[in-house]
């Protein structure tokens, strides 16, 4: 399999977990669809086309990524009630200072090849969630072909399945410092497929993911490969 990495970072990111609404919590990470979504906006296709464009050609992302912390906002925004528009207001949660590295990999060495010129010279602006979170890219790496392999031991990264129950903490307390928040590994049920009817989607498959924090060993291994010294699983 070929595989190259996009470094990013931007200075506000917000994941929205789908259906919350008054408070709006983010994700760690960028879940599937936004990865997808990346790789829509640097190659300029729609939502539905890019959609299509990963499942034809069989692309798998994996992520890892750090931020200093989380902050609130305060959104006003306007909905209909009983026929009138009212002022309502909502909290949306953010990351702060993402440093992020997307790996984009696939078989076939022009895929691969036109994947990385679309980064290279991106249609429009990525973003980090919402459109006014602007993801900058710091460095594409070459392309390379790496190995398939089974992993164990992972963090501040996204797994595929629900791992709840597949893990043991390898978090060294001593080492963390004193103010730096520390969560347990989350499973979130996400959208992965939809169906597009003109400007209207509806979810089409859910599937679970585990959000990685601090360091863990899984029980039973996940398919993935080795950058940098990093364990990466393939979504």
């Amino acid at each position: 399999m070929l595989c190259f990495e996009v470094k990013t970072y931007a200075p506000v990111a917000s994941f929205r977990i789908p259906e919350t609404h008054t408070f709006q919590q983010t994700l760690p990470l960028p879940p599937i669809t936004t990865l997808i979504g990346i790789l829509g906006a640097a190659a300029g296709f729609s939502f539905e086309k890019v959609m299509d464009f990963y499942a034809e050609n069989e692309i798998h992302f994996g992520v890892i990524g750090t931020h200093k912390g989380r902050t609130k906002d305060l959104w006003k925004y306007r909905k209909v009630k009983a026929r009138e528009n009212i002022s309502a207001v909502l909290l949306r949660e953010y990351l702060i200072d993402l440093d992020m590295t997307i790996y984009i990999a696939c078989e076939g060495q022009e895929l691969i090849k036109k994947i990385r010129e679309y980064f290279l010279n991106p249609c429009y602006a990525l973003t980090a969630g919402n459109s006014d979170s602007l993801l900058k890219i710091r460095k594409i790496s070459n392309i390379t072909e790496v190995e398939l392999v089974k992993l164990y031991e992972f963090n501040n990264s996204v797994l595929p399945g629900d791992h709840a129950n597949n893990y043991e903490s390898k978090i060294d307390i001593k080492t963390v410092p004193l103010l730096r928040e520390i969560y347990a590994p989350q499973v979130h049920l996400l959208p992965t497929q939809f169906d597009f009817s003109g400007d209207e989607r509806r979810i089409k498959k859910r599937q679970p993911f585990t959000f990685v924090d601090t360091p863990i060993r899984l029980k039973g291994p996940v398919w993935g490969f080795r950058a940098d010294g990093r364990a990466v699983a393939l979504l």
